[in-house]
């Protein structure tokens, strides 16, 4: 990321430099300068920074995609933590039944 905006205003700069040599040198047109190489290096930009543009995206996406992975399993591990803490408190077990008392039936 810093690459690219590096990169980008590194374009700013040298647009800003051509309007001054074009001939945007005085006061009054310092403002129509600055705004003419604003709408260049965008347009320029649009173009040939859009390999680092993606570049950028896809490490921002793995980033928040492995912040996310390492939420899930921090809520999973909370789960399975609540859950042993829940059993260790019933002593019959999850289905209501005691540990020796085992039946022939099929039904539970």
């Amino acid at each position: 990321m810093v690459r690219y905006l590096i990169l980008r205003t590194l374009i700013f700069v040298g647009c800003l430099a051509a309007t001054w040599l074009i001939g945007l040198r005085d006061r009054e047109d310092q403002l129509l300068a600055v705004v003419i190489a604003a709408v260049a290096s965008l347009v320029i930009s649009a173009f040939v920074l859009k390999p680092f543009r993606e570049q950028a995206s896809a490490a921002i996406a793995g980033r928040v995609d492995e912040r996310v992975e390492r939420k899930r399993e921090k809520a999973a591990r909370s789960d399975e933590a609540a859950e042993d803490a829940e059993t260790d408190l019933d002593p019959a077990g999850r289905d209501g039944r005691s540990k020796g008392d085992e039946s022939d039936s099929d039904f539970r």
